[in-house]
C-alpha cells in the first residue's frame, strides 16, 4: 500500500506542486496538446484521403462525438478530480481491474504520442532547415534536439513548461487562422464557394473508408481531454479543468474546421485526387495550396510555424504523460520510482526521465525501420484507434457510475451524452478489424491487442501476489481525495 503523501524517503512521494497553475494554464495544455497546425497540415489531408470532398462533414461529425467525450470527461472531472483520471473514471465505473486496463490501454496512445510528435518534428525540422535556414541536418537530430528542450521544461515545472505552450500556440494558431481565412476569402472572390463539403454526398459509400475518415477525425482532436491530469496541480480543478476541455474544444475545433473546410475548398472537388498526390509528394498539400493561392514566401514561415507548434504539442503531451505514469507510479502500479518527485521542483522527474528515454527510442528504431513519414501515419491510426477505445470505455463508465451516483439527474445527462459518443466511436473500433485497412494500417488493431494482452497478464500477475492498487491515492489532489459522491 502506498504511504501517505509527503512521507516518502528524502521527500520523494511529496507529490506535485499543488494550485501551482490557474485556468490558463489547464487552458494552455490542452490546445497545445491539440497541436492544431499539425493537426491541419498533417492529419485533415488523411479525412479527406479517406472522406473526398466531404471531410469537413466528417470532421463535423467527430466534433460531436468529441463534445460528447469532452461534456462526459468534465463531469466526471467535477465528481472525480485528479491527476490520470481515465483510471480513476473507469475504475469507479465499471470496476478497478478495467480501470487499470484502461489505463494501460490509454497508455498505447499516450505513450506513442510523443514518439510520433518527436517524428514530425524531425520531418518538419528538416525541411525548414533546408528551406529556410540553408543547413542540411537529419531528421533525427531536429527530434533529439526537440527532445532536449521538453525534457528540461518539464523537469523545471509545470508553469514555465505550459506559458511556453501557450505563447507557441497561440502564435502558430494564429498563423494557421490567417492563412485559412485568405484561402476561403480568395474562393469567395473567385466565385468558387460552396457548402457542399458539409454534406455527406462526397463521403465515401464504404462502411471502411468511413470509419477509417473517423478514426482519423478522433486523431486530429486528441489532446483537449489532457488538462484533465492536472487535478493536483490546478486551482479549482472541479471549475477550472472542464472549462478548460469545453473552451479549447470549441477555439481549436473551430480552427482545425475553418482550416480543413479551406484545403478542400482551396483544391476544389476536382482537385481531391491532387491533393492526395501532393500529400504523399511533399509531405502536406498546405505548401502547394498556400504557394498558389497566398505566395511562396508564405511556405517558409508556415515551416517555421509548424516546427513551433509541434514542440508546443510536445510539451504538452509529455507532460500529460508523466504524470499519468506518476500517478500508477504512486500507487504502485507500476515502479514506484515513477511516483517521485523532485525534492525542491516538485515535478515527476523520474516520470520524465523514464518517459522521454523510451520515447527517443521509439522514435530512433521505428525511424530505422520505416521512413519518418510511414511511422507518422501508421502511429497516428494506432492512437485514433486506441483513444476511440478509451473513449467509449469513458462512456460505459459514465452510464453505469452516474446511474447509480445521481439517479435523479436529466436522461439525457446520463444516458443520451455518453451514448452519442460510444455510437460515433464503434464504427471505427470494428471495422479496424474487418474488413482490412490495407497495409501497414492494418497491423495497428494487433499491436493494440497485443499491449491490452501484457497488461491483462500484469494484472493477473498482481493479483496473484495480492498486491492491491489504491485508485483514491494515486489519483487524489494533494489534501483532497476524490470524492465518491461529488458535484456532478
Amino acid at each position: 500500500m502506498a504511504t501517505e503523501m509527503g512521507t516518502g524517503q528524502g521527500g520523494q512521494e511529496q507529490g506535485l506542486q499543488p494550485r501551482a497553475i490557474g485556468f490558463m494554464g489547464a487552458l494552455a495544455m490542452s490546445i497545445a496538446a491539440m497541436g492544431p497546425l499539425l493537426g491541419a497540415l498533417g492529419v485533415a489531408p488523411l479525412i479527406v484521403s479517406q472522406a473526398g470532398f466531404s471531410a469537413p462533414f466528417i470532421f463535423v461529425l467527430c466534433w460531436i462525438a468529441m463534445v460528447a467525450v469532452a461534456l462526459t470527461i468534465g463531469r466526471f472531472s467535477r465528481a472525480l478530480p485528479g491527476a490520470a483520471s481515465i483510471y480513476t473514471y473507469i475504475s469507479h465505473g465499471l470496476g478497478e481491474r478495467l480501470g487499470f486496463m484502461s489505463a494501460w490501454l490509454s497508455f498505447s496512445y499516450y505513450i506513442a504520442f510523443v514518439p510520433l510528435l518527436l517524428t514530425a518534428l524531425g520531418i518538419y525540422g528538416a525541411q525548414m532547415g533546408s528551406q529556410v535556414l540553408g543547413i542540411d541536418v537529419d531528421w533525427w537530430i531536429w527530434a533529439l534536439a526537440g527532445a532536449l528542450i521538453v525534457t528540461a521544461l518539464s523537469i523545471y515545472g509545470i508553469r514555465p513548461s505550459l506559458y511556453t505552450d501557450l505563447a507557441l500556440a497561440l502564435i502558430a494558431d494564429g498563423f494557421l487562422l490567417l492563412i485559412s481565412t485568405i484561402i476561403i476569402v480568395s474562393v469567395i472572390s473567385d466565385g468558387n464557394f460552396t457548402l457542399e463539403p458539409l454534406s455527406p454526398s462526397g463521403a465515401p459509400d464504404d462502411f471502411t473508408g468511413l470509419s477509417l475518415a473517423v478514426a482519423f477525425g478522433v486523431l486530429i482532436f486528441l489532446g483537449f481531454e489532457q488538462c484533465f491530469v492536472l487535478g493536483e496541480e490546478v486551482q479549482d480543478p472541479r471549475g477550472n479543468v472542464p472549462k478548460a476541455i469545453y473552451t479549447a474544444l470549441a477555439l481549436v475545433g473551430f480552427v482545425l474546421f475553418l482550416a480543413t473546410f479551406a484545403l478542400v475548398l482551396g483544391f476544389g472537388e476536382g482537385g481531391i485526387t491532387r491533393l492526395n498526390e501532393l500529400f504523399g509528394s511533399e509531405g502536406t498539400p498546405w505548401f502547394a495550396l498556400v504557394r498558389e493561392v497566398i505566395g511562396s514566401g508564405w511556405v517558409d514561415v508556415l515551416l517555421v510555424m509548424i516546427v513551433l507548434s509541434i514542440l508546443s504539442n510536445t510539451i504538452a503531451s509529455h507532460n500529460a504523460v508523466v504524470r499519468i505514469q506518476y500517478g500508477m507510479g504512486r500507487a504502485h502500479a507500476l515502479p514506484k520510482q515513477l511516483g517521485y518527485t523532485h525534492p525542491r521542483l516538485r515535478t515527476p522527474h523520474v516520470a520524465i526521465l523514464a518517459q522521454m528515454t523510451l520515447s527517443v527510442a521509439i522514435t530512433l528504431v521505428c525511424g530505422l525501420v520505416w521512413s519518418p513519414e510511414s511511422v507518422f501515419g501508421f502511429v497516428g491510426f494506432m492512437i485514433g484507434l486506441a483513444a476511440a477505445l478509451s473513449f467509449i470505455l469513458i462512456g460505459l463508465a459514465a452510464l453505469r457510475y452516474f446511474h447509480e451516483t445521481a439517479p435523479d439527474h436529466s436522461p439525457w445527462r446520463n444516458y443520451g451524452v455518453p451514448t452519442l459518443a460510444i455510437l460515433i466511436l464503434t464504427p471505427v473500433v470494428i471495422t479496424s478489424f474487418e474488413p482490412s485497412p490495407g497495409e501497414p494500417l492494418k497491423w495497428a488493431p494487433f499491436v493494440i491487442l497485443g499491449w491490452v494482452i501484457l497488461g491483462a497478464v500484469y494484472l493477473v500477475y498482481r493479483e496473484m501476489r495480492r498486491e492491491k492498487i489504491d485508485v483514491d491515492y494515486a489519483f487524489g489532489a494533494a489534501g483532497e481525495p476524490p470524492a465518491a459522491g461529488g458535484t456532478v
